[in-house]
């Protein structure tokens, strides 16, 4: 008699076809999880980047302004600096002009009407012989001398009448 076998129908090939399909699908649902997390992280850390990115880019500019202000503000001081230093050198040469002899001289006879001395306006006195004195001569002197001294007397005499009347 023959063995009777059930090699017609091999029933373990079914059931572990059957249990390898839910083992694919739970490895699927993994992988895809993974990649997820994969995906997630590729666009936190894009994202981080490009924020630190656009920080530093930030940075620049503002840093570039402030340097911008700097160089306007030590350009308008280096412009007041050189206005000033002319006005010093425009005073001191005046200060130098005003102080020349020629122009202290000039001032002197125009604006306080004084004159160099004549030699009739000198007087010698001499202590050795005792106590004499010598008047040297005087000369005649111009007519604009002259006009001058008159009109100097005819102020002195109207300056007092003026004083008493107020």
């Amino acid at each position: 008699m023959a063995r009777q076998s059930n090699l017609a129908y091999d029933f373990e090939r079914f059931e572990t076809q059957h249990k390898v399909k839910p083992k694919a699908k739970v490895q699927l649902e993994v992988v895809k999880k993974q990649q997820a997390q994969k995906t997630r992280y590729l666009i936190a850390k894009t994202a981080t980047c490009i924020a630190i990115f656009f920080v530093g880019v930030l940075g620049i500019i503002l840093s570039q302004v402030a340097i911008t202000e700097v160089t306007m503000q030590i350009t308008n001081c280096n412009q007041e600096l050189e206005l000033l230093q002319s006005d010093y050198r425009t005073l001191t040469a005046e200060l130098e002009s005003t102080m020349a002899l020629n122009n202290i001289e000039t001032i002197v006879t125009r604006e306080m009407g004084m004159s160099k001395l004549r030699e009739d306006q000198v007087t010698y006195v001499s202590l050795s012989d005792g106590d004499s004195v010598d008047a040297v001569e005087t000369h005649t002197t111009s007519i604009l001398e002259q006009i001058k001294a008159t009109f100097s007397q005819v102020m002195e005499y109207i300056a007092p009448g003026e004083n008493t009347m107020e």
